[in-house]
């Protein structure tokens, strides 16, 4: 039984070591330094890729309202 916890700790710290490694060389090789495109990603939006963000916020607004007033009157049938 000891047998197999001390093999699962081995296994386990074998793959996290390699696991941190990956992620130090990706860090090093520059995989995560995009910072530009978040800057100006603005503006490179089109007029109707703002206008389907703003209908997507409405439509997930009235979601939500929509479920807060079926979870309202199903704690009112329930007091009931």
């Amino acid at each position: 039984m000891n047998s197999i916890l001390i093999l699962e700790l081995v296994v386990g710290i074998i793959v996290s070591f390699t696991l941190l490694g990956i992620f130090i060389w990706a860090i090093k090789g520059g995989q995560f330094e995009d910072s530009k495109k978040m800057m100006e990603s603005p503006l490179f939006d089109t007029p109707e890729d703002l206008q389907r963000a703003v209908e997507q916020e409405i439509k997930v607004k009235k979601l939500k309202e929509k479920k807060l007033n079926r979870d309202k009157q199903k704690k009112l049938n329930s007091k009931e």
